[in-house]
């Protein structure tokens, strides 16, 4: 009733307080920050060993399943699965939504020290990341042409970018 009766006695003061709420809003509108993923830490580390030389099966048995038994331990583990190709072999542990990325990462990183003298001695240190959605490519561009050798093709790219 109060705004209704201001409206119709002082419809310049209701006209000006509109606009002001109008501009107010479209200045808030262009400062709002959009972000394509928000800023959500998926408990998801992924473990990667690379083993020069070594075949699928080989990297499997003494790499993927060793690194498999010294991460299943560890509290909140929800799946463990792993990968194994030729060279290189990748475990993906995923925890409960509860867990902290950080302490797990650091535990997943102990175990796999204490285990190290068991793994084969020609791997590479294994590299131990957390899943980062900010970090990954928002599109992914793939182009093709019969025309061009992929050569020129790349240069035509990235001219063009």
């Amino acid at each position: 009733m109060f705004l209704s009766d201001l409206s119709i006695k002082r419809p310049i003061f209701a006209s000006v307080m509109m606009l002001a709420l109008v501009t107010l809003g479209a200045f808030s509108y262009k400062r709002l920050a959009v972000d394509m993923f928000p800023d959500v830490e998926m408990p998801v580390i992924t473990i990667v060993t690379k083993f020069p030389g070594a075949s699928p099966e080989s990297v499997e048995r003494e790499v993927s399943k060793r690194v498999e038994e010294a991460v299943n331990p560890i509290a909140g583990v929800k799946h463990v699965y792993s990968t194994s190709r030729e060279s290189v072999s990748t475990v993906v542990v995923e925890f409960q939504l509860e867990v902290r990325i950080n302490e797990a990462s650091q535990e997943a990183r102990s175990k796999i020290a204490a285990i190290r003298g068991e793994l084969p001695q020609g791997i590479e240190d294994p590299i131990i990341q957390k899943l980062d959605f900010s970090a990954m490519p928002v599109v992914s561009l793939a182009v093709r042409s019969d025309a061009l050798s992929p050569r020129d093709l790349t240069t035509f790219v990235e001219k063009k970018r």
